[in-house]
């Protein structure tokens, strides 16, 4: 590892790393790509990916996956765990639709207070312009 350290060193000329710099800039970088969801929405592109993963995520299912679990626990405890999902699906999956549903309406309401502010800050910009 030290080794590794020094021909990283070495190869940049010997020259100090500023680690603090370093993690701000990989971290300002992660934030542009959209990949940060923890991260606040700046910039249009901020606000695009963060759409998209609203997007994304908006239709809650009472469906899962199961994770199959190693072992004994896993060869009882997966098919016991479907014939319960089953039987409470009845249950749950309501109050999965009515959350799919205030989903989809609160993107499209997102989506037009959006639409009103990009309205707005256009006319202002033409206001200011025209001054």
């Amino acid at each position: 590892m030290a080794d590794d350290i020094a021909e990283s060193d070495a190869e940049s000329g010997g020259a100090p790393v500023d680690v603090g710099a370093l993690f701000a800039a990989l971290r300002e970088e992660v934030r542009r790509s959209g990949a940060d969801p923890g991260a606040v929405a700046g910039g249009f592109s901020d606000r695009r990916a963060l759409r998209d993963e609203a997007e994304r995520l908006w239709p809650v299912s009472a469906d899962r996956s199961l994770r199959l679990r190693p072992g004994v626990r896993g060869g009882i405890g997966t098919p016991v765990k479907a014939v319960l999902r089953k039987l409470m699906r009845w249950y749950v999956e309501p109050v999965a639709y009515d959350q799919r549903s205030f989903n989809a309406v609160a993107l499209r309401l997102v989506d037009d207070l959006q639409a009103q502010v990009d309205k707005l800050e256009a006319e202002l910009r033409e206001l200011r312009g025209g001054s």
